[in-house]
């Protein structure tokens, strides 16, 4: 028995972030993804849209550093396809269309410089 637990429950309006974040927090018990989210927020539960990972973050970082696709997977070390992959994963958890749309958006969250 856990001291201190708590249910929660995520909403998601992305479906691919929703079936993100059941894969990884199909273990939690005490987590439930939820699609579609409520028309109203409900109190004491949490809302989450274009939540990224460190690595989604760190990747982002990486092809602004590198100014390409190629140059940032190499410093990642991975092959240029796994990198656009990653790219696309982001995207579809973001809801966007480009990648430099997900850079914008993570620039303006302050994950990336």
């Amino acid at each position: 028995m856990r001291l201190n637990s708590y249910k929660v429950l995520v909403y998601c309006r992305d479906e691919a972030l929703l079936s993100y974040l059941q894969r990884v927090l199909k273990r939690d018990e005490e987590i439930e993804v939820v699609f579609p989210p409520p028309a109203e927020p409900v109190a004491a539960e949490i809302v989450v849209e274009g939540y990224l990972t460190p690595l989604e973050v760190e990747r982002l970082q990486q092809l602004v550093d590198a100014g390409s696709v190629q140059k940032a997977a190499e410093a990642a070390c991975v092959s240029e396809r796994t990198f656009q992959n990653e790219l696309g994963w982001i995207r579809a958890k973001l809801g966007v269309q480009s990648t430099l749309e997900a850079v914008v958006w993570a620039f303006r969250k302050g994950l990336i410089r």
